[in-house]
């Protein structure tokens, strides 16, 4: 796609670029969003390429930019640095001809700048392209054998710090496989809250290619729309991640069992698991954000499971002291490194003491969460995340903590872009010692 035919593309991924910058939109939901008003199915195709792309290379995209620009890249004006991104993709990673590249990025700078700054705002976007675009492949990033952690860090668009976590941990080669697949996007897939035979027929029947995923409920469906399937609209398939689907069977919760979803929205968690202990077992959702509760509230609904909300601090939640439950689940707040396939802006979103200070409230909420498992109860440690202070760190310490006397840690689990074609998720699982009791939700 070139020149004209590919501009209200283009416009398209620089509104989503944009909000996401401004206004702090997670890529999943301002790019469906920008590219909902293209008539074409190609040109959204092409605009959602063009701005989940920038996004996720948008470190390495700026250090090429820098080798050519004669200000640091932080001192132009946001627009024109969101288009210089945009344009820099399609010259260095994506496989549009240098010409339409620089042209569009030029017209685009145009349309985003007061009248009388016009003409200079898109001979400067033009003459940063060019200049960028006649250094061919000259852009000086370190050798892979004297620097990995930089060579890696450019090469797979990811921040430094990000790569250094890795490769403390695992040999060059490995952390050079999760970081290429984390910059491949995932296709759909559906968790089929009632017979995952009959979901694959129906898809089937709409001419859409689906395949059971390797969980229990699972279908991946790679180019789907989910916003146009009947299935999702009426609850009987959710869009998830298998690595968010692996978390609620690994809490273990079966028929008639109470469950305490802690840190619960939006819901996804929530309502498998509601489904997993059916109409005899009972869930109950902590969310600490209203607006997140009334999603978890309005996804049981649609999905015709029962499901307690209530709205307050997994820390001291709003429950009578003696209340215990057989399974307590908590999703704790965490870097989401590991939704980087799918919203790849959060690499560039986090720093290095993010993660350990999340990991300090990590380890708090799992004090608290752990105060409310019954004897013989089960308690689940989950985040979506890879960095080794959250995942390890936050599990042993626990492990040495007062609140886990009683615990036995049963099992420890972390999922990987490249070999599992999951989310980054760590899973931790614990036994509390002791008689479990049938109904352990001594307030139900």
């Amino acid at each position: 796609m070139s020149g004209a035919t590919g501009l209200a593309a283009r416009r398209a991924a620089l509104a989503a670029l944009t909000r996401v910058e401004e206004q702090g939109t997670w890529s999943n939901l301002a790019v469906p969003e920008a590219i909902a008003r293209l008539d074409e199915p190609r040109d959204r195709a092409f605009a959602a390429h063009l701005a989940y792309e920038t996004l996720r290379w948008e470190g390495t995209l700026d250090a090429a930019l820098a080798l050519v620009l004669r200000r640091p890249l932080a001192d132009v004006e946001p627009a024109l640095r969101r288009i210089l991104r945009l344009g820099a993709l399609q010259l260095l990673i994506s496989d549009v001809p240098a010409r339409a590249a620089v042209d569009t990025s030029a017209q685009l700078a145009r349309s985003v700048v007061p009248p009388g700054r016009a003409k200079g705002a898109a001979g400067f976007v033009n003459g940063v392209l060019r200049a960028l675009h006649r250094r061919g492949d000259d852009l000086g990033w370190p050798d892979r054998g004297e620097d990995a952690v930089g060579h890696l860090a450019l090469s797979t668009a990811h921040p430094r710090w990000v790569v250094e976590d890795l490769t403390d941990r695992f040999a060059v080669d490995r952390v050079a496989a999760i970081l290429a697949a984390d910059d491949v996007a995932p296709g759909v897939t559906l968790r089929a809250n009632t017979d995952r035979a009959a979901l694959l027929a129906e898809l089937a029947a709409l001419g859409i290619d689906a395949a059971p995923g390797a969980t229990p409920g699972a279908v991946r469906a790679p180019g789907l729309d989910p916003r146009e399937l009947a299935a999702v609209a009426e609850g009987r398939a959710v869009v998830q991640d298998e690595a968010s689907m692996r978390v609620a069977l690994a809490t273990g919760a079966g028929q008639g069992a109470t469950v305490l979803d802690l840190c619960a929205g939006p819901g996804g968690k929530t309502t498998h698991l509601a489904h997993l202990v059916g109409p005899t077992g009972r869930v109950t959702a902590v969310e600490l954000h209203p607006h997140r509760a009334r999603m978890i509230t309005a996804a049981a609904a649609r999905q015709g499971v029962e499901v307690e909300v209530l709205e307050g601090d997994a820390r001291t939640p709003p429950l009578p002291e003696e209340r215990r439950f057989d399974v307590v689940l908590l999703d704790a707040p965490c870097t989401g490194l590991g939704t980087g396939r799918r919203r790849p802006e959060v690499r560039w979103r986090r720093r290095p003491e993010d993660a350990a200070a999340l990991a300090g409230l990590q380890l708090e909420l799992l004090r608290a969460a752990a105060h409310r498992v019954a004897p013989g109860g089960r308690l689940t440690y989950a985040v979506c995340t890879w960095t080794a202070v959250e995942t390890t760190g936050v599990a042993d310490a626990f492990d040495r903590d007062d609140a886990a006397s009683g615990f036995t840690r049963t099992g420890t689990t972390q999922l990987w872009p490249d070999t599992d074609d999951t989310d980054g998720m760590f899973i931790a699982t614990w036994v509390r010692r002791g008689c479990a009791e049938r109904s352990t939700d001594r307030a139900g």
